[in-house]
């Protein structure tokens, strides 16, 4: 097992490998005279889609996706993500001279929680049950698999316990996409993950503590409920697609998220990503959830909600 970002007491992570951008500091950037491109992209088995803006929100390229009728390999997937980023590199080669890279990893690749520890435990005594704990969850979780971890202790009011926000990622997926990067000349700034991004989003909309958001994606649905003490999520597998939609399977799906819903207590939903762009599907899920919002991304189209997100947090690197 190899550690990212061990983080001493207190103090800020580094910034490459930050698996953990920090949730209640994520703010909009101020404008410098120096132009800071950012170009945040995510990579899954069955698409892959990224945005390239500025400081001031303009686009350097247009936002691209390419999606595949049936699931592949991510190994193939990067490799045409490489090739279109091998033919920008020739048409835009001062974009890449300047733009800061990052990405998000999928749900199913690795696991976030919140830990909490009283004020009364000494400095020491706090890294080490973090530590414990971590490797708790790692044995539990992925006992056979070679994983990436970070940590970051959360600002808490004085009357709150310790928070520490925790994410652990297979290796495995951050090694092949660093390799891409590595043959084209590229770093990654920030490898972030999927639920951190969905709350940062959530954060940065400013939507009433505690809440949850239920994000469609192409191939799931991710359903994240976020308190200060407390994380929750769950991904439920569904296939997207604009030209047809399975309603039976569909159906069956909310089904399932309901009676998560019911059985976590969860309350103060917003609905997002994919579906949003469509009316008839969005109405459906209004219909058949008890959804409080819609949270929209307005700069883009609503699909890249969390590469928006991203893209926030590669602002402020």
């Amino acid at each position: 097992m190899r550690l990212i970002d061990k983080l001493p007491f207190l103090e800020p992570p580094r910034e490459k490998y930050n698996l953990l951008p920090p949730l209640n500091k994520l703010k909009l950037p101020l404008l410098s005279k120096r132009e800071k491109v950012v170009f945040p992209f995510v990579v899954d088995t069955v698409f892959y889609r990224g945005l390239s803006f500025n400081s001031n929100y303009q686009t350097l390229k247009k936002p691209f996706e390419r999606t595949y009728p049936e699931e592949t390999t991510i190994e193939e997937v990067l490799e045409h993500l490489k090739e279109e980023l091998k033919e920008l590199m020739v048409q835009k080669p001062k974009l890449f001279a300047n733009a800061v890279f990052g990405t998000y990893i999928p749900a199913r690749f690795g696991l976030v929680r919140i830990y909490t520890f009283p004020k009364t435990i000494k400095r020491n005594e706090l890294i080490q049950s973090v530590d414990l704990y971590i490797q708790e969850d790692i044995s539990e979780n992925f006992p056979h698999t070679e994983v990436l971890y970070s940590y970051d202790i959360l600002d808490s009011n004085e009357n709150e316990p310790y928070r520490v926000l925790v994410t652990v990622v297979e290796s495995e997926i951050i090694r092949k996409i660093e390799e891409v990067f590595e043959e084209l000349g590229l770093e990654l700034e920030v490898i972030s993950y999927e639920p951190v991004c969905l709350i940062n989003l959530g954060l940065l909309k400013g939507l009433p503590e505690p809440f949850t958001i239920l994000y469609t994606e192409r191939n799931k649905i991710l359903i994240v409920s976020y308190r200060r003490d407390n994380i929750l999520y769950e991904t439920f597998s569904y296939l997207f697609s604009e030209d047809k939609v399975a309603e039976d399977l569909l159906n069956l799906i909310i089904w399932d998220i309901r009676n998560y819903i019911v059985l976590n207590d969860i309350s103060n939903i917003y609905l997002a990503g994919i579906v949003t762009e469509y009316e008839h599907l969005t109405e459906f899920f209004l219909e058949k959830l008890p959804i409080f919002g819609i949270v929209s991304i307005d700069k883009f189209p609503d699909r890249y909600a969390l590469t928006y997100t991203l893209g926030e947090r590669l602002l402020n690197v």
